[in-house]
């Protein structure tokens, strides 16, 4: 019944909003969650993915459906496994879109940034970058990985000119570039209004001389679901995704089918067990494991926190992800059995220990988590922060002992890159908030060496399967598959799901709004 009248309040909501359609013919509009951040900023990528890919190009799209590689700003790339490289050989030709040559003095300046300002991490934090010459860059790593290309090609490519020309790294460039976009993409900003929407219209001069279906596109930001859902259903936007469960339940009683979205993939929720007080319970691996495998009821929390669709798994990871085994799933809820070896463990009247969320999602997983600790015995205190005092407080080290909860999205052929990026003992997002083990450093050393696709997934299914069942430091809670809805004149062919580039225009088509 609360459901139903829940929908009736949308539809109610979405009536005002009738006359107020200003779409123009064949503009794909389409909402996102979220405020537009930042458009270039090397101390930090933003949003971007959502919104920037009809203005920006990467050095070539990265397939979902297929996993392959269609070169756009990179005529090719080689992968030179012995001295642990990447070269890039950039398209002559191409221009932004006020007219300059686009050549290999901006990739190298968009990768050098990363190392410059600290966000190497999101190209698998390279050694070094060399400038070989106006056609040519080279990435250097300190190990090989089969990741190379998954971190690179992806990447949106910035002017360096227009960077110096506005000031540079100390005068203003930075400053500039975070509020005003200039790409070598089919598209150019016509309008932006923050916190409220973004405008793209055609770029006339665009290098490449075709010219994608939707004669342009605009963002609007609906700050919740509710909003959101009722313009979607008044026809007022064309694509948004969502993984609240409340919100597919009423568009799926309106009549439409939502698909798990390609490049936003699933969030991912955590638990991570702090351990480095030697003093503190969760210092022992047998309390980790006697709670993580046998204290919480991980499928109901997935069902009561995320909804039906919801589900728990032990792999850091989807289900559809190519190195899914179910034999890895080791989880099954024994409050008794979790008792004994607590008690086991000198721990039979319990602890109490502090709980750290950083949202209305994840105070909602910690508030179940905390009614199962109860019953063993253990209280638990829960600390809500923002996701950035969370992160520096907790996952630097400062904070040493406790649960921390947070997410991630993940898509499903992106895997084995997350796992360098933040599930390991070295530069990585976790790496200062865990006490690693030699056995799982060692573990983590042969996986990332992998030579061969197939060494990499197998290697993976053990490292996984010791860091979460054996060590019990990370603990997956649950995966909610982020559904895509579609208007039925929006169409869309293959689409990019990669860590930086989002949709590729062309594969886009719109026949109407």
């Amino acid at each position: 019944m609360k459901k139903i009248l829940a929908l009736i309040l949308v539809l109610i909501l979405a009536l005002p909003l009738m006359a107020s359609a200003v779409a123009e013919s064949g503009q794909v509009v389409q909402s996102v969650g979220t405020a537009f951040t930042t458009f270039f900023n090397p101390y930090f990528q933003g949003t971007m993915i959502g919104y920037a890919y009809p203005c920006y190009e990467p050095l070539a799209w990265l397939h979902s459906a297929n996993h392959e590689f269609e070169a756009v700003l990179a005529e090719s790339w080689e992968v030179n496994k012995d001295e642990c490289s990447l070269t890039i050989h950039v398209r002559d030709g191409v221009t932004f879109s006020d007219g300059d040559k686009m050549d290999a003095n901006d990739v190298y300046f968009t990768l050098q940034s990363r190392l410059e300002f600290g966000t190497a991490s999101t190209i698998g934090n390279p050694a070094r970058v060399e400038l070989v010459d106006d056609m040519t860059v080279k990435v250097y790593w300190d190990s090989f990985s089969l990741n190379y290309e998954t971190w690179i090609l992806p990447q949106y490519i910035f002017s360096k000119d227009a960077f110096e020309a506005h000031g540079g790294k100390d005068n203003g460039g930075i400053d500039w570039m975070c509020n005003n976009m200039l790409g070598t993409g089919p598209y150019i900003m016509k309008e932006f209004i923050p916190d409220v929407s973004l405008t793209f219209e055609k770029n006339p001069n665009y290098w490449n001389g075709e010219t994608p279906n939707p004669t342009g596109y605009r963002f609007v930001v609906h700050a919740d679901t509710t909003t959101q859902l009722a313009a979607f259903l008044n026809g007022e936007i064309d694509r948004f995704s969502t993984n609240d469960p409340i919100v597919m339940m009423q568009l799926e009683f309106s009549g439409y089918t939502g698909t798990v979205g390609a490049a936003v993939g699933v969030a991912q929720n955590y638990v991570i067990a702090l351990n480095l007080d030697p003093d503190d319970p969760w210092s022992n691996q047998q309390v980790r494991q006697a709670v993580y495998l046998y204290g919480i009821d991980w499928d109901n929390l997935a069902l009561v926190c995320g909804g039906d669709k919801s589900y728990h798994t032990s792999v850091i990871g989807i289900h559809e992800s190519p190195f899914y085994d179910e034999s890895i799933e080791k989880c099954s809820y024994n409050p008794e059995k979790a008792k004994e070896m607590l008690a086991a463990a000198g721990y039979a009247d319990g602890f109490t220990t502090d709980v750290y969320t950083c949202g209305a999602m994840h105070d909602a997983m910690a508030a179940y988590v905390q009614a199962n600790l109860k019953t063993l015995g253990i209280t638990a205190n829960i600390i809500s922060k923002d996701f950035s005092t969370v992160q520096s407080e907790c996952l630097s080290g400062q904070t040493k002992n406790g649960l921390v909860f947070f997410g991630q999205m993940l898509a499903s052929d992106q895997q084995t890159d997350r796992f360098t990026k933040h599930f390991n003992p070295f530069n990585a997002t976790i790496s200062k908030a865990l006490t690693w083990g030699d056995e799982l450093t060692a573990l983590w050393k042969t996986f990332s060496s992998s030579e061969t696709q197939e060494d990499l997934e197998k290697n993976l299914l053990i490292y996984n399967d010791y860091f979460v069942n054996e060590e019990c430091l990370f603990w997956p809670a649950y995966t909610s598959p982020t559904m895509v809805y579609y208007q039925d004149w929006y169409h869309k062919d293959l689409m990019a799901a990669c860590v930086s580039a989002g949709y590729n225009p062309f594969n886009i088509d719109v026949d109407k709004h």
